[in-house]
């Protein structure tokens, strides 16, 4: 009887231990699910001309850190917001049309790059709460909004080249916003 006894209480430890471990990753997919839920709604409000500071301080607050607000740029197979049909990542399709931009492409994906650039902007509005208390690296706030604030500029400078179809103030604007994001993880990615 004692040897069923602890079969009995081994498997039922590694059973708690199983459901413990097993809703973790539940819990941070969804604050990444609300987060680009958040920033898919505030993309549309700016697109709409309207004011969303208040929202993306709202979801600061509801945010412990930039990862769930990072996870959008990824493609939708790997749980981002994704561009088009999905299968390019709003990172990776800045990045394309840095190296490459076309009339063709611009004709083809102007809608979905339209709102590539609004969920950008989304994204840049909320980051902007994230300015580190304390400086690192002798980097802080100012040069966290200086860096935010360029990639903001640059994505509503891609969004009127899109709109008007003009390849190269894409491509140089697409440039722009990935020199600016890059700027920032130099300063202060870990």
């Amino acid at each position: 009887m004692t040897r069923f006894v602890r079969t009995l209480g081994l498997c039922s430890f590694l059973l708690v231990v199983a459901l413990n471990t097993s809703t973790a990753p539940v819990h941070a997919f969804d604050e990444i699910a609300d987060a680009q839920k958040a920033i898919l709604e505030m993309a549309k409000e700016i697109e709409a001309g309207k004011d969303v500071s208040s929202q993306a301080a709202a979801l600061k607050k509801k945010l412990e850190d930039l990862a769930p607000l990072m996870a959008a740029y990824k493609p939708k197979a790997r749980k981002g917001i994704g561009v088009g049909s999905g299968k390019d990542g709003v990172e990776s399709k800045f990045i394309a049309l840095g190296k490459r931009a076309t009339a063709a492409i611009l004709t083809m994906e102007k809608d979905d790059l339209i709102k590539m650039g609004y969920v950008n902007l989304a994204i840049g509005e909320t980051t902007l709460h994230f300015a580190p208390e304390k400086p690192k690296g002798g980097k802080g706030k100012a040069e966290w909004v200086k860096h935010t604030k360029e990639m903001i500029e640059a994505t509503k400078e891609f969004i009127e080249a899109v709109k008007g179809g003009n390849a190269a103030k894409v491509k140089s604007a697409a440039n722009n916003v990935n020199n600016a994001c890059n700027n920032c993880h130099s300063d202060f990615r870990d």
